[in-house]
């Protein structure tokens, strides 16, 4: 069986699973496609497909041939007219942006903005803290308030400081200190249209 390690990640030919599997959601239980490193045990390619919305398109596009597809590297790479390292490296910024989205804690958005209103001062740090879930970006967000960089850190370190030492606020520093160790793995992911449409079929 072939298979390659990127980052964390074990991913094995889609056609060697196939012949492992003779049953059809046999691949959907595969653990050893996504290979936790941690002892939390595996990450399932359901929990995949939930998220996979929020990743860039074309990325989204390659994980679904390549994960749920079974294409090879090479016929996604035929199919886009690109190299396969550009699909290579493609599927492993996928599948970083994937486990971030995926090992993200859990939490009640709208909750979210009250309780933050209610340990900072200033409604701009609530921005800042909602910005860096979605975008992971620090310049990302800056531009968006039409602030620096620097204060978007600031503010951003700050905040995290308050939620830890106060009560009740554990979960939400877990969650921006998730976002903290993932720096920039989220940048960029607006699922921009394609220029004209692609229509292909699978055999």
């Amino acid at each position: 069986m072939s298979s390659s390690y990127w980052g964390g990640h074990v991913l094995i030919d889609p056609n060697d699973m196939e012949r492992m599997f003779s049953q059809e959601d046999g691949f959907a239980q595969l653990p050893s496609v996504w290979e936790e490193t941690s002892e939390d045990g595996l990450l399932q390619l359901e929990s995949v497909r939930e998220v996979l919305e929020r990743v860039p398109a074309r990325e989204a596009d390659f994980i679904e041939l390549y994960f749920f597809k079974r294409l090879r590297q090479t016929a996604i790479a035929d199919l886009y007219n690109i190299s396969q390292p550009s699909v290579v490296y493609r599927l492993q910024r996928g599948a970083r942006r994937l486990r971030y989205l995926i090992e993200m804690p859990e939490f009640d958005r709208e909750q979210m903005v009250r309780d933050l209103s209610e340990i900072v001062s200033d409604e701009i740090d609530v921005s800042i803290m909602l910005g860096m879930v979605d975008t992971t970006c620090q310049s990302e967000v800056a531009r968006g308030l039409g602030v620096t960089q620097g204060f978007v850190r600031h503010r951003f370190l700050r905040t995290i400081d308050k939620l830890e030492a106060a009560e009740g606020m554990s979960t939400y520093a877990q969650v921006f200190r998730h976002v903290e160790a993932n720096s920039n793995i989220m940048k960029n992911t607006c699922r921009a249209a394609w220029p004209e449409e692609m229509i292909y079929s699978l055999h």
